[in-house]
């Protein structure tokens, strides 16, 4: 074997051009997906903001998911946004007892056979 057989062969020149064009490529790329992060975090305060300010003081105590959907909601009047943001929030329901106030009484159970029968 030769010394240069042993010697490994060095990289194409256009190899090392693609990989630095792709290496800028992925920066740029990188910056632009940063940038649009940003625009949309703006965007969405602005949009927060935009709901408090149309739906009144009162309206900060609601969360964005409630504002969310008062947008949704052709007709809502700022004395109903007032009224909900007073509100407090809903306890969940728990069946209660008809007669919560009268004892049960206790089942008597089964009757003993007559003494007279068999028993299988």
């Amino acid at each position: 074997m030769s010394l240069s057989a042993q010697t490994s062969p060095q990289p194409d020149p256009t190899l090392s051009e693609i990989i630095a064009q792709l290496q800028e490529q992925l920066a740029r790329k990188d910056q632009a997906l940063a940038l649009a992060e940003v625009k949309i975090k703006v965007l969405e305060e602005r949009l927060r903001l935009d709901r408090i300010a149309r739906y009144g003081k009162r309206s900060e105590t609601l969360g964005d998911l409630q504002l969310q959907l008062l947008d949704l909601e052709p007709g809502v009047s700022s004395e109903e946004v007032e009224a909900e943001s007073e509100r407090e929030p809903l306890q969940p329901q728990t069946p209660q007892d008809k007669s919560p106030s009268k004892p049960r009484r206790k089942h008597p159970g089964r009757q003993e056979l007559p003494s007279h029968l068999e028993r299988v």
